[in-house]
């Protein structure tokens, strides 16, 4: 076979030996030997007639890698800045190959695990194992030794109605907006779900939303919206809206608009573009009615605000599907025709198939195959996963649909991800956010069904540090929501672990949540109608990586059964004075205070990322437990008048077991 004689067809340009690897025979021979040996690597460089080579010499090829790689293309092999001439000149002589995986389950993630084909909507009985999905770019010797290979394979995808779709498994997917297409495959999406998902299934009442948004109309064009009281008694499959108001709204429910919005419809086309938007998918989905906020909640009217707060977790959680208007940073802004670049779309190449390699005439027409690095759809960067009120929006509903930049796809309280079809779009665990948290019982229902699912955390400790820590990364326009924004979630933990939580503390795990602290955060302040040993008492990032470490309590906690607010903390611990810690070793050299974090930054430390205490006069350490390193942690506290202590930060201490013959105190920490 030559090595530079290019195979003209009437789309393109292919060299002999990538004519013959995108044909029929090419891909039987990568899938009975698993291997297609090309050309020498020197010859890449002049090759830049065939579309392929070209494109391996001069593309990324590792494309979303969740890993740093200096070699991304073939030519970096051979860049001045990846080794002497000798190792150029040796790589030069070695083979590119052509490499298919070999595994039972197909589907391999970002990380490289390999996940079943439960994710997506593609059934079983049309799934080609022997398809060639996917295949890695390698470098070998004249021996076989393999000298480099790109992290990531590429991915091979057709659009569903290609003659070439028994080939690969992996389909196109392009987002174009709501076309009637999306319509239905968001549909099929949202069906698989209902219907394959035990513990997705409505278990409770269904109890509707004080007011809606009714739907009505022929067409697209012609949708006008009414709002209504809905009727008790009555069952309403409704959709919720999660968007971000981005400043005052134009259109909202008021004292003095509440009548007029109940008795004259709105057209559709009157609404902010996010709105419209919404009732252009509700529309599609086949539903009539739609919650949100800004219309369904009396905005100026305090009683109401509360009552519909104090119901905002039942509100999504009872919903069909919540809308997730992901992209858009406002309410004014379409989140069907975003084109704000969130997500880097690497380039792909269209490769000509022909299904017999030994014939050119133009009744075997080669039809193309789009080669692709890994596309990651990471929702982290997404406007609406940086809104507070949006954490809770996104982890109650039992499906949420999210509107991203590189296409739709469905979460729901089974699957972290469920997308159109496999393709070139990856989703790592770690880049969906806000991570689903699914009970317990949903875990072992799905792990008995054969269902692949995040079990990552089931039990409340290790669930609620990851809940505080994700929530407290965003920001909240009004700061004395920290409480309100996060009231859904609590509600449904007490009632799934039949537990209290008081100011973001469990009681059946007190200890363990006092053992939050903060780091260096520009900006932070405190909220004065918050006790001061929680978390809400202060904005910005909270951490609980301290819980991980907590080995047993020293200590027992409990709230004065005297106060209604339960702002007064009862802490029965060894309290240990200021000139007991502060400065102090002990004979080995050790200091007594390891290492502290105050809960705001003195603004004498804001240039720091090692930050100090200023000493302060009846200062204290509550000692709460032990850590499995064999330190202790402890608050440290003020102490105030009245008898009672304010929280002003935590420390880990180095205490030998002396400490422990001082009786204890019950403090009051407020």
């Amino acid at each position: 076979m030559s090595h530079g004689r290019p195979y003209e067809t009437n789309e393109s340009v292919l060299c002999e030996q990538c004519h013959f690897l995108f044909s029929t025979k090419g891909f039987n021979q990568l899938t009975s030997t698993g291997k297609f040996r090309h050309s020498q690597l020197g010859t890449f460089a002049n090759r830049l007639g065939c579309r392929f080579c070209c494109y391996l010499w001069n593309d990324d090829l590792l494309g979303a890698s969740s890993q740093v790689y200096k070699i991304r293309r073939l030519r970096d092999l051979l860049s001045p800045a990846s080794g002497n001439s000798r190792k150029h000149e040796e790589l030069r002589q070695c083979w590119v190959v052509i490499t298919r995986p070999v595994m039972k389950n197909y589907i391999m993630g970002l990380n490289g695990n390999v996940v079943s084909l439960e994710p997506y909507t593609l059934a079983r009985e049309l799934v080609n194992e022997k398809a060639v999905d996917r295949f890695f770019v390698g470098v070998e010797t004249e021996k076989g030794q393999l000298k480099w290979q790109g992290f990531s394979p590429l991915r091979l995808s057709v659009p569903k109605s290609s003659p070439l779709a028994k080939y690969t498994n992996f389909r196109q997917v392009t987002w174009d907006g709501l076309t009637d297409q999306w319509a239905m495959d968001i549909k099929t999406m949202l069906q698989w779900c209902t219907t394959s998902h035990p513990q997705c299934q409505q278990t409770r009442p269904r109890v509707l939303p004080t007011r809606l948004l009714h739907i009505r109309g022929d067409s697209a064009a012609n949708l006008h919206v009414q709002l209504i009281a809905t009727p008790k008694g009555q069952l309403l499959e409704y959709a919720a809206l999660s968007y971000c108001w981005g400043g005052p709204q134009l259109l909202q429910l008021t004292k003095n608009t509440v009548q007029s919005l109940l008795q004259q419809p709105i057209e559709s086309r009157n609404l902010p573009q996010g709105l419209i938007d919404a009732v252009q998918v509700v529309s599609s989905l086949g539903l009539e009615y739609l919650w949100v906020d800004a219309l369904c909640i009396v905005q100026d009217d305090p009683d109401d605000k509360k009552t519909e707060i104090g119901r905002m977790g039942a509100i999504y959680q009872n919903s069909f599907v919540t809308i997730a208007a992901a992209t858009s940073s406002s309410v004014n802004d379409s989140f069907l025709s975003n084109t704000l670049p969130l997500n880097t779309k690497y380039s792909t190449c269209d490769v000509p198939f022909t299904q017999n390699a030994n014939q050119t005439n133009s009744s075997d027409a080669p039809s193309s195959i789009t080669v692709s690095p890994i596309h990651a759809h990471r929702s982290d960067i997404f406007p609406l996963n940086k809104r507070g009120w949006a954490f809770q929006e996104a982890l109650l509903p039992t499906r949420l649909l999210v509107f991203g930049d590189l296409e739709p796809f469905v979460r729901c309280r089974t699957k972290n991800v469920i997308q159109k079809s496999a393709s070139c779009i990856d989703y790592a665990m770690t880049a969906v956010h806000p991570r689903r948290m699914i009970d317990s019982l949903a875990n072992s229902q799905a792990h008995e069904s054969g269902l692949f699912t995040d079990t990552k955390a089931s039990n409340l400790d290790s669930l609620w540090r990851e809940i505080v820590e994700q929530y407290t990364l965003r920001e909240l326009s009004i700061t004395e929501d920290r409480l309100l924004a996060i009231g859904g979630v609590v509600d449904l933990l007490a009632e799934t672990f039949g537990d209290e939580c008081c100011f973001g503390v469990w009681m059946s795990c007190a200890v363990e949540c006092l053992l939050w602290k903060t780091e260096v955060f520009e900006g932070r302040t405190v909220l004065l109608d918050v006790p001061t040993w929680s978390w809400m008492s202060v904005t910005g990032p909270v951490d609980l990586e301290s819980m991980v470490y907590f080995d047993r309590a020293e200590s027992s906690v409990e709230w004065d059964e005297t106060d209604e607010s339960h702002s007064r903390l009862l802490v029965t611990c060894c309290v240990l004075k200021a000139e007991s810690v502060y400065g102090l070793t002990h004979d080995d050299g050790q200091e007594v205070l390891v290492e502290g974090w105050p809960d705001v930054i003195p603004s004498s430390a804001t240039s720091t990322r090692q930050p100090t205490f200023e000493t302060v006069e009846e200062c204290a350490f509550l000692v709460l437990g032990r850590s499995t390193h064999g330190r202790y942690f402890a608050i440290i506290a003020t102490h105030e008048e009245g008898g009672v202590y304010h929280r002003c930060g935590l420390a880990e201490l180095n205490l030998t077991d002396t400490w422990r013959t001082q009786p204890k105190q019950q403090v009051v920490i407020v």
